[in-house]
């Protein structure tokens, strides 16, 4: 789990430039908002960006310096993609419950068949990290997504749980691979050796979160909906989760609705995921808090669910919405957010600046970190997209827009 180092000043060039360093509200943002520049370039030094705008004034700081020059005249440079809600810590695959979907037929794997898989690959958990997962967060940069949160959730006991963990941990100075934030995510099902979730969630909370933080985790989640844990369950565990420092996420009414929102939103998570059912009262409370929208628009289409998340309501009235791929082996097996764009725009009808936002400013903003946004001083995290004009964003689909990407200032594709 190598790091890359060293990396020369870099001066990048192109067609033009978003910087997505803007306090302009999403609903309606355009690219004027988000920082465009015509013929902009962006200079770069020990993995920070040292100039950033216009051509010919990037050009003369960088000329102090011994620069890389990276010139991409048909390319449009913006920050690098923040993926807030993924789950590439598992094994197996689950091609055969899409069969069965297309034939409207019962799942027969299920989210256990992955734990299952996922618990006999962590007997070797080297060799689990090396040919399962990072090929899958290598493709994720390739595509533009140089920050993403990561969830454990396919253990579902406290050694495979903290395993997964260490895994990240372990990688978490690996410049081949996004920027990772983890986050402990033991409330995803209740596992076969527990008979009830209450037992279930007594167990997360006396044998797992308290050593979930000192193991590398960032944030807790939960996945609160009928059939897997109740909204007071859920609570239960997220106060217990707050105690131990996590910051808060929760999985909330995407299937159908069972108030997690409201009680979520009343905790004041960072985000509330998926929220296909959320209330006019739900869209209210995140208008006026600091509750981010994470809309995940890949697994709306890979379900065909018919009840989508009310990102315009929540975007008129004020709020924030995100674009996540929830790449996953069950419901999302997407990884690449230039198509997750593209499916946002198509769901929710955004623009092609609104999607911007939604996979980087407000992305970052939902997981409270300083990324997405090109800015001096900031990380050099970005995307150069082969697009003629900004406007083609989340238009144009189906292979890989990304003509390089840099991260932490070093070329990785």
């Amino acid at each position: 789990m190598a790091a890359l180092t060293g990396a020369p000043p870099l001066l990048l060039r192109g067609a033009a430039l978003l910087t997505c360093d803007t306090e302009a509200p999403q609903q309606g943002v355009t690219f004027e908002d988000l920082g465009f520049v015509e013929r902009g370039a962006i200079l770069v030094r020990d993995g920070r960006i040292a100039a950033i705008g216009e051509r010919a004034d990037v050009e003369r700081a960088a000329s102090a310096f011994d620069c890389e020059l990276l010139d991409l005249p048909d390319a449009v440079l913006a920050p690098g993609f923040v993926d807030a809600h993924t789950h590439p810590l598992f094994s197996g695959n689950r091609e055969a419950d899409f069969q069965a979907r297309l034939r409207h037929e019962p799942s027969p794997l299920g989210m256990l068949y992955t734990v299952t898989r996922t618990r006999e690959a962590l007997l070797a958990p080297e060799r689990f990290w090396f040919d399962d997962v990072e090929p899958r967060l290598r493709a994720m940069l390739a595509h533009g997504t140089t920050t993403a949160e990561v969830k454990t959730g396919y253990a579902l006991h406290r050694p495979g749980e903290l395993e997964l963990l260490d895994l990240l941990a372990r990688a978490s100075s690996d410049e081949r691979i996004p920027w990772i934030l983890p986050t402990f995510l033991g409330a995803h099902a209740v596992p076969p050796e527990f008979p009830d979730a209450d037992g279930y969630v007594d167990y997360l909370i006396d044998q797992c979160l308290p050593f979930a933080r000192v193991h590398g985790a960032r944030s807790a989640d939960a996945f609160c909906e009928p059939g897997f844990f109740s909204a007071s369950q859920t609570e239960r565990y997220l106060e217990a989760a707050r105690r131990e420092g996590l910051r808060l996420r929760v999985h909330c009414d995407e299937m159908q609705h069972g108030g997690a929102a409201t009680m979520a939103l009343a905790l004041g998570v960072d985000a509330i995921d998926h929220g296909n059912y959320i209330t006019d009262g739900d869209v209210e409370r995140l208008a006026g808090g600091e509750s981010v929208l994470v809309a995940c628009p890949a697994t709306i289409d890979y379900l065909g669910l018919e009840r989508h998340a009310p990102v315009r309501a929540v975007l008129e009235r004020g709020g924030r919405v995100a674009f996540a791929s929830d790449y996953n082996p069950g419901t999302s097996p997407c990884l690449n957010l230039q198509h997750v764009a593209y499916l946002g725009r198509k769901i929710f009808a955004l623009s092609a600046a609104e999607a911007l936002d939604a996979v980087t400013r407000q992305a970052a903003r939902s997981l409270r970190v300083d990324r997405g946004v090109l800015r001096v001083g900031g990380h050099a995290d970005i995307v150069a997209l082969g697009i003629a004009e900004p406007d083609e964003f989340g238009w144009l689909h189906g292979g890989n827009l990304a003509r390089a990407v840099v991260r932490s200032g070093r070329i990785v594709r």
